[in-house]
């Protein structure tokens, strides 16, 4: 009886080691796999690409594209200023909050609808108060992404809805959330996961749709998406002390596929990588020299971030490249670069400015200068003098060479 009770025992801890332990070595070291078609892992403090898979293939974006229409809605006005609701808002399908034709809501509220409920009248509403029209407000996006970098998209809509000719790109979309991720407001919404809504026609309490803030530990944001034709699209982020990441994943499969991928990549990235500030911003590295004992440091300009892997051991070295302007210059004009090699690879860089003013060097004819009428009249006075004692001892000399003559003659008489 016993043995069989200890057999039973043995065979259950063998059975939780074996399902267990491979799921947590899979974690810490390997590459994951994921079911979407697309996905990146960033760093959220660095924006250095983690990994990737298909970074730069082109698929629609659906509702994720409202985090670009939300950061320019909070870079161009104010939260409370009233957000009039058109007869085009109201006409939205899908996601809403359900405004009618002449409805004025503050633009945080409007925010909120867009970003937890996916409202696809609050975006239209959002971009016509921007903007005027929905066409003007697609070339303010398409601009904006330009500006943070996201070159492979392009935006038409506010809110999503398909357009064959809105698309873009899971590294793109990482770009424009860790931008939006920045402002602090919005950070603020997108980890809100309930908030009141009371608008004219309908009220009720909104539920962030983004679940990941449920079920991941430290998550923090930020949208969730989902078209016919783009299927499921998320970007999440989540922070954990000082280290914080951003995954975006494009065409994922189902709801429950996308948020195991996502979580997924987040465990890669606390489990493999931790992010070092490897240079100060204000430390000197070296001190360039003029003559007349003036001198100046070189400081680091920024502080310089970078994400390791925690299995790296190679040692960062630092590369100065620095010139010497002419003076004068001031306390922060850059004299130069310093780039941070790991293992012959350059893996950061920073400029190097000067740490105070430096004043234009005195030539030494400044010097000279003003003592040269002085040594020229010494000289002028020099030459005469000479050319007066040069006459005098010629008049001396004929003087003598007469009285020669005189007295030769003399003597020449008398005998």
């Amino acid at each position: 009886m016993w043995i069989r009770y200890i057999f039973v025992l043995i065979l259950s801890v063998q059975l939780l080691l074996v399902n267990v332990w491979p799921h947590v070595a899979h974690a810490s070291t390997e590459e994951p796999e994921i079911q979407a078609d697309s996905g990146v892992l960033m760093d959220m403090k660095t924006g250095q690409v983690l990994w990737s898979k298909n970074p730069e293939k082109h698929h629609y974006p659906a509702s994720i594209t409202k985090i670009l229409t939300a950061i320019l809605a909070l870079e161009n006005s104010k939260l409370d200023e009233p957000v009039r609701t058109s007869q085009l808002a109201t006409e939205q399908e899908g996601n809403r909050v359900y405004l009618v034709e002449g409805e004025e809501e503050p633009m945080k509220e409007m925010l909120y609808g867009l970003l937890l409920n996916s409202g696809n009248d609050a975006a239209v509403a959002i971009a016509e108060h921007v903007a005027g029209t929905e066409e003007n407000f697609a070339n303010m996006m398409n601009e904006k992404a330009r500006d943070i970098g996201a070159t492979h998209s392009h935006f038409v809509t506010p809110n999503g809805l398909h357009d064959p000719d809105h698309y873009t790109t899971a590294q793109d979309m990482a770009l424009i959330a860790r931008y939006a991720m920045q402002n602090e407001t919005f950070r603020q919404i997108v980890s809100t996961k309930y908030y009141p809504w009371k608008g004219k026609q309908w009220q009720s309490e909104l539920v962030n749709l983004n679940k990941i803030l449920w079920t991941y530990d430290g998550a923090n944001g930020i949208k969730t998406g989902f078209t016919d034709q783009a299927h499921q699209t998320i970007v999440a982020s989540a922070k954990r002390g000082d280290q914080e990441f951003l995954v975006c994943l494009m065409y994922g499969l189902t709801q429950q596929s996308i948020r195991d991928d996502a979580s997924k990549l987040l465990d890669y990235g606390f489990n493999n990588f931790t992010t070092r500030t490897i240079a100060k911003k204000g430390e000197s590295v070296t001190r360039i020299t003029y003559k007349d004992d003036v001198d100046t440091d070189v400081l680091i300009g920024n502080d310089v971030t970078y994400t390791f892997r925690k299995d790296e051991s190679a040692p960062v070295e630092r590369v100065l490249h620095i010139q010497k302007p002419v003076p004068p210059f001031s306390h922060g004009t850059v004299l130069g670069t310093i780039e941070f090699e790991q293992a012959g690879k350059v893996i950061a860089s920073a400029p190097l400015v000067a740490a105070k003013d430096v004043p234009k060097l005195h030539s030494a004819w400044l010097y000279v200068l003003p003592a040269f009428p002085l040594f020229l009249f010494g000289w002028i006075w020099y030459r005469l003098r000479l050319r007066t004692f040069r006459s005098k001892r010629i008049q001396n000399q004929n003087y003598y060479q007469k009285s020669f003559r005189s007295t030769s003659n003399e003597a020449n008489s008398g005998s």
